[in-house]
């Protein structure tokens, strides 16, 4: 479900989403119910709520970045792919690329 900023085509002010981020950390720190909490910041439960999901959502949709590490295998040495299945693919090192971007979507590989 879109968030309501992007059901009203408005990107929220990021210093208001800033104030929010870090309200949210000092009630995960605070150890008080949601009604304590927000009576003691001044704020709506409704609003406490609403701002909750916008913000898990927006951590939800970032793209996740992995380290990669690239070494020069051995000539001879086959190359391997793990697959998001598990399956291992071992490969000739002299693999056709463009063979391997035909097969890589037969495997069930979305293609970069």
């Amino acid at each position: 479900m879109p968030s309501s900023a992007s059901r009203s085509g408005r990107c929220p002010d990021p210093a208001t989403h800033r104030l929010w981020q870090q309200r949210l950390a000092r009630f995960r720190k605070s150890g008080l119910a949601v009604a304590h909490f927000c009576e003691r910041e001044g704020i709506s439960t409704a609003s406490f709520y609403a701002w909750r999901r916008r913000l898990q959502a927006d951590t939800a949709t970032e793209p996740r970045l992995v380290p990669v590490r690239l070494v020069t295998p051995p000539p001879s040495a086959p190359v391997e792919l793990l697959l998001p299945s598990g399956v291992v693919v071992r490969l000739s090192p002299d693999i056709d690329p463009a063979w391997l971007r035909q097969l890589l979507p037969l495997l069930g590989v979305t293609p970069c």
